[in-house]
Order: structure tokens, then C-alpha cells, then sequence
């Protein structure tokens, strides 16, 4: 594994290769580069083609969720948003996040926990197709 300091500069992991408290640390103390704005990472169970993946960005309070397997988009049941949110990677990429997909800051972290340590599709959030 990498430093910490080489891991907070990250937007995508390996779950496999990462300690959760890393990563939950990592996406913790990521700043976004503009008030209001969110940091997004992508997070993958392993290394094979087509792995499933998880979209997690964080803004505050709030956070963006989205499951990404088998060429389809999952959002949470019980996201909320009528417009795509600003997220950026941290080298400052923009990647709007979809309509529907914000969520508690709480309900993120719970996600990304849980994925990092089952390697599956978060159970603890209800999803729906995008």
C-alpha cells in the first residue's frame, strides 16, 4: 500500500488494496476547488474487466452515490436532486453527478464501509436504475 499522503491524492482505489480507514480518510480530507462544489472518487473491488464500481463523491453534508455494474447505472431509491451536482476529481476534472444521486454525507461513508469490506454492492443503500 501507499503512503496516506499518496492515497489522499487518489480518485480511484482498489478496495482490495486499501485499508478502509484509508480510504474513509482519504475521501474525508479531500477539499473540493470551489465552494459548494464535491470530490468524487471511483472505487473498484478488484482489477478484472468490467468489475463493478462505485461512484462515491462527497460536499458537505451531502454526497453523491452511483453503482455501476454490467453497463447499467444504479442511483440511490432515495436520492434527491432535480439537476446534476458539480463534483470534481481531485486533479480538478469535472464530473457532474447525476440527478438523484445525492444523498446524506453519512449514507456515503456507510456505502463506501460496506463495499470495502464486503466487495459487493452496497446493501445498506436501497437502489433503483438510473
Amino acid at each position: 500500500m501507499a503512503s496516506i499522503e499518496d492515497a489522499r491524492r487518489r480518485t480511484g482505489y482498489d478496495v482490495t488494496e486499501a485499508t478502509v480507514d484509508d480510504v474513509l480518510s482519504a475521501l474525508r480530507s479531500a477539499e473540493p476547488p470551489t465552494p459548494g462544489t464535491g470530490i468524487v472518487w471511483w472505487l473498484y473491488a478488484g482489477r478484472k474487466p468490467r468489475t463493478p464500481y462505485l461512484v462515491a463523491g462527497l460536499r458537505g453534508a451531502r454526497g453523491s452515490l452511483a453503482w455501476h455494474e454490467n453497463g447499467e447505472t444504479f442511483l440511490p431509491a432515495d436520492g434527491v436532486g432535480e439537476e446534476p451536482v458539480d463534483y470534481f476529481s481531485l486533479q480538478g476534472a469535472h464530473f457532474p453527478q447525476p440527478s438523484g444521486s445525492e444523498v446524506s454525507a453519512e449514507e456515503v461513508l456507510r456505502a463506501v464501509r460496506e463495499l470495502c469490506e464486503s466487495r459487493t454492492r452496497p446493501a445498506c443503500v436501497s437502489w433503483k436504475p438510473a
